[in-house]
């Protein structure tokens, strides 16, 4: 069985089933009403929004309550007269005791069932129509008390607008159904499109009343130069019953050629324009005439139908970008639907001002770290600078020792023959008090009192010879630097009792003047007696061409300040002249015939190694004068 059989037997069943005085019972009570008569199902998407913008704009315009029956009639999924006829027998049973204020239908096919209800059961109540056919009003006679809109489905300027964006078109393919009213409105619209297609030469490709499989077929095998018209999809020739937005999202998708539109429930999907039909205005503009109606104003129910500008030229962007269409070909007014800006262009100053910053961060980084390379690299070369300076100054000052050694190993031979000298006449003294001591004990009787005395002076000249071995070992002893506590005064008279027979040799006079209670010194002993004993033997060289009698060697120790001591040693020789004071320290620069020059050089390194300065001076008429500062000690005491 059929579809549509099965309605009629399901409208009959349920016919059978009410009764006069139960449909009376549901007659509103108070309130206006209105009763809609739609041609669809109110779940179709254009019926729906419809539906809801009409119940909306009457109870926005209406004052008081108002309450909207709606009939979905299924006019394009059912046909035949006895679909019908049921209907009418149905809405006669149902409606015969409830009467509405008003009623509106919408479309052609549904307004001729309204008009012969209206005229069964209310012919005094008005009627508000929307009709897509104007000729509605040609008829005779003409229905009183109806007034309405006349809505239509612009298809010329829909293929003008497809025109414009796609000059290339050389066909024109129209998608349509297969039912009575779809059937209408294509004869219409094809014969509002022929003077379009005869003035610009196109081709019509006829889509309308195939099978839906055989309609997507051909969908997707269109020529290059094709542009597609649609217009809806209730049923194909099998009376089998679609979604027009179903079908419309099928053929979007298997279409190889752009899509047009006359509804805007599509837009959105992939038709790239058209006179879109805006079924919320149409609701709108239906209800505010209602509504109208309802308050009883006076309404030209005589006049022919009025245009319902509910239709906008309106172009998907998303479309124009997936065809390829320029926009500059968009034509001015016409609105442009989905014009959302790419992420790029909504993100293009962020997204360089990122790039920026990062790029600014990463050269600064960068930076840093070349920078910091450089100061690793800095500090790498200075720690190995420095590396090499302190093992240059430990070779220096091994050298400086060894030179010091040499130094005072010469000097001590220079003073080989006052040494002898004074070591003979120890000897000498020893071995004269040993034989007198023999003779003594061979006496008769033995003078032990003599012998004692003779015993004590081997005793004593013993220890002056063992003295003067131990102060030359000790010079001659090379060894490490050590840091120590002396008195100044006492290295002066061990370096000068080492001295004073070869003093005696050299006719010069010596006179200590060592200040009492003199702060000591911190340093290594033997270095600071070659200091002594190089500025003694200096001043006694220095006085060589001066006459016997006249060599007077003084040396004096003090205490010029806090913190300081003080050795000065003057001779009473030539002097210096002031030009070479400053060369007399130099390395291998020396005044005597035979010097190597190193004396006084190396004493002022010693001098300068323990924190002081020796500087020479040549006082008028006195001789050379060398001064050696050094600083005391700090002890506990000291503050």
């Amino acid at each position: 069985m059929s579809t549509m059989s099965w309605r009629f037997v399901f409208v009959l069943c349920i016919l059978s089933l009410l009764s006069p005085q139960a449909a009376a019972q549901e007659a509103r009570l108070a309130g206006k009403s209105a009763l809609l008569l739609i041609p669809e199902d109110t779940a179709l998407p254009a019926m729906a929004t419809l539906v809801a913008s009409l119940r909306s704009s009457l109870w926005e315009a209406q004052d008081g309550p108002i309450t909207l029956d709606v009939e979905s009639l299924d006019l394009g999924w059912a046909r035949g007269p006895a679909y019908t006829h049921a209907l009418h027998t149905w809405y006669l049973t149902k409606y015969r005791e409830r009467r509405p204020d008003a009623l509106i239908a919408f479309r052609s096919d549904a307004v001729q069932l309204a008009l012969q209800l209206r005229r069964e059961l209310w012919p005094d109540i008005p009627m508000i129509v929307l009709s897509e056919d104007e000729r509605l009003w040609e008829q005779q006679p003409r229905p009183e008390r109806v007034a309405g809109l006349w809505l239509h489905y612009d298809m010329r300027a829909t293929t003008e607008l497809a025109l414009q964006l796609l000059p290339s078109t050389r066909r024109l393919a129209l998608v349509n159904g297969s039912s009575p009213w779809e059937r209408a409105q294509q004869e219409q619209m094809v014969r509002e499109l022929r003077p379009l297609l005869a003035q610009r030469g196109l081709e019509f490709i006829d889509l309308s009343n195939l099978p839906l499989a055989e309609l997507l077929e051909r969908a997707r095998t269109l020529p290059d130069d094709t542009t597609v018209l649609t217009f809806t999809f209730i049923t194909d020739p099998s009376g089998r019953p679609f979604v027009g937005r179903d079908i419309a999202r099928m053929l979007l998708s298997a279409s190889n050629r752009p899509c047009f539109a006359l509804h805007d429930t599509v837009l959105g999907l992939g038709v790239v324009g058209g006179a879109l039909v805006s079924y919320e205005a149409v609701g709108q503009q239906l209800g505010m005439l209602t509504s109208r109606v309802l308050r009883g104003e006076q309404e030209e129910f005589l006049a022919p139908l009025k245009p319902a500008p509910v239709d906008t030229l309106t172009v998907d962007a998303r479309a124009l970008r997936r065809w390829g269409i320029p926009r500059d070909q968009v034509p001015p007014g016409v609105r442009l639907a989905f014009d959302e800006p790419s992420l790029w262009e909504r993100y293009r100053w962020w997204v360089l001002g990122a790039l920026t910053i990062s790029g600014l961060q990463a050269l600064l980084a960068g930076g840093l770290m070349e920078e910091r390379r450089r100061r690793m690299r800095a500090q790498a070369e200075l720690l190995e600078r420095q590396r090499l300076e302190k093992l240059a100054e430990m070779e220096v000052r091994r050298t400086l020792d060894q030179l010091a050694h040499v130094s005072r190993v010469t000097a001590l031979g220079e003073l080989a023959a006052s040494l002898a000298h004074e070591l003979n006449q120890p000897l000498a003294a020893i071995l004269s008090n040993a034989q007198a001591s023999r003779r003594l004990l061979n006496a008769t009787p033995a003078e032990l009192d003599e012998v004692r005395e003779a015993l004590g002076d081997i005793i004593s000249d013993g220890k002056r010879a063992g003295e003067v071995i131990h102060r030359m070992r000790a010079l001659l002893k090379r060894g490490e630097p050590r840091q120590e506590l002396h008195s100044l005064n006492d290295l002066v008279c061990e370096v000068a009792r080492l001295l004073g027979n070869d003093m005696h040799l050299r006719g010069a006079t010596l006179r200590l003047a060592l200040a009492p209670s003199l702060p000591a010194v911190q340093g290594d002993g033997i270095q600071l007696q070659q200091v002594v004993l190089n500025l003694l033997i200096n001043a006694m060289d220095a006085m060589a061409d001066v006459p016997a009698g006249q060599r007077q060697l003084q040396v004096r120790t003090v205490s010029p300040g806090p913190g300081q001591v003080e050795l000065c040693v003057q001779d009473s020789g030539g002097g210096i002249e002031p030009s070479r004071l400053a060369l007399i320290f130099e390395p291998f620069y020396s005044t005597k015939e035979l010097g190597l020059g190193m004396g006084l050089s190396i004493s002022r390194s010693i001098v300068e190694a323990h924190g002081g300065r020796l500087q020479a001076e040549s006082p008028p008429g006195q001789g050379a004068l060398l001064r050696c500062v050094l600083p005391a000690a700090r002890t506990e005491s000291s503050p």
